[in-house]
């Protein structure tokens, strides 16, 4: 998949994004049903998993920033990753929700750094070679297949114990991967070097950047909180559940394997346009014909344009719009707005509309606010 002369520098990101993405598929189905197996309540369950995306909307800036700081991204890389491994090995010994908070939020201190800091330092690593940024990302989405089925297995036969040693191991591999990380020295545009960070995130084609970014995300957050419930309510089965989900993510795959260099050759504006288009029909179909298999199959399809054709074009255009002294704080500042703060806020207010309206409602809501992106988008290219 990758030439001798890039292999060097390409697979050892390629195993991080391994790891830290197998990290990630145990961990977001199955803590929370760890916590519950140790006793925990739902709305104690409920605090420690909204820590994760509450310090993603601030604490990323200040890694961005130390990293601009220092220069150094392959070494703030391996401190959060070392941090998050710490805080996360005390969890095997302790089934008391006062420490498991408190463990949770030195976890998310460093966890909420790792994303950002490894899509900047994946970025600049291959600039001069001819690898497309998502050739190396597929390694977590492979990552992620493999832990979901590997752990689910793993707990049928062992229990839910496992979970937290399983996540450690993720982890500890991630970390070992991390010191075979090549670093490169900064490049300084002399024609950007006397600008500051936040004239090149006030500059109007940067604003509507992230406004787009936090619109795509929070029209995901019904999915990624309310999905598996929603087809539950339907009638699914647990194993269906499962395989309609890991489908989304093979897609994802085989784009990001075959596609990578696809958005050099077509209009940004096209493809975040179609982006959002192809948002409107998903999660309208979502919403009203749940019961359809056939029409579920096909709108996990199109999780390839409305998650990773997205995710290609916003990591193209952090580093077109951000100068690589500035590259860690553009994707700190991509994933504390958009991920962060979008997905956080559009999870929030799905649970609130899902009491009151529905999972039909919900997902149609979704479709609005991809429909409003939309028309920003529209608004913006005719002005």
């Amino acid at each position: 998949m990758f030439s001798k002369r890039s292999g060097s520098i390409a697979w050892p990101l390629f195993y991080f994004y391994f790891f830290f993405c197998a990290l990630i598929g145990v961990m977001n189905p199955y803590i929370s049903v760890y916590y519950q197996s140790i006793g925990l309540t739902a709305s104690e369950i409920g605090r420690l998993m909204s820590t994760f995306t509450l310090s993603g909307i601030l604490i990323p800036h200040f890694w961005g920033w130390l990293t601009t700081k220092i220069g150094l991204p392959k070494r703030i890389l391996q401190i959060a990753a070392l941090g998050c491994l710490v805080a996360l090995i005390p969890f095997n010994w302790t089934d008391q929700f006062e420490t498991l908070w408190l463990l949770t939020c030195l976890m998310a201190l460093f966890y909420s750094a790792l994303i950002p800091m490894l899509d900047a330092l994946a970025v600049r690593s291959i600039r001069y070679l001819d690898v497309p940024y998502t050739r190396i990302r597929v390694g977590g989405s492979i990552g992620y297949v493999v832990a979901v089925a590997g752990a689910g297995f793993l707990i049928d036969h062992f229990g839910f114990w496992v979970v937290i040693p399983i996540m450690c191991l993720a982890l500890g591999f991630a970390v070992l991967m991390s010191f075979f990380l090549k670093e490169q020295p900064f490049e300084v545009n002399v024609q950007k070097a006397s600008e500051s960070f936040l004239s090149l995130v006030r500059g109007r084609e940067s604003v509507l950047f992230f406004v787009l970014a936090f619109l795509a995300f929070m029209s995901h957050a019904p999915f990624n909180v309310f999905f598996a419930v929603h087809l539950s309510d339907a009638g699914y089965s647990g194993e269906e559940i499962g395989l309609l989900m890991a489908l989304g993510v093979i897609i994802e795959i085989i784009l990001f394997i075959f596609f990578g260099n696809a958005v050099k050759y077509f209009p940004v504006v096209y493809l975040v346009a179609f982006c959002f288009l192809v948002g409107i029909v998903r999660w309208f179909l979502v919403g009203w014909f749940v019961g359809e298999l056939w029409i579920l199959v096909m709108t996990q399809l199109l999780h390839c344009v409305t998650f990773a054709l997205f995710h290609m074009v916003s990591i193209e255009q952090i580093r077109r719009l951000f100068p690589e002294r500035f590259a860690s704080q553009g994707q700190a500042m991509y994933s504390a707005f958009a991920i962060g703060l979008g997905g956080g806020i559009g999870m929030v207010l799905s649970g609130y509309l899902w009491e009151w309206a529905g999972g039909a409602w919900v997902f149609t809501a979704a479709a609005g606010v991809s429909a409003l992106a939309l028309v920003i988008l529209l608004v913006n290219q005719r002005r």
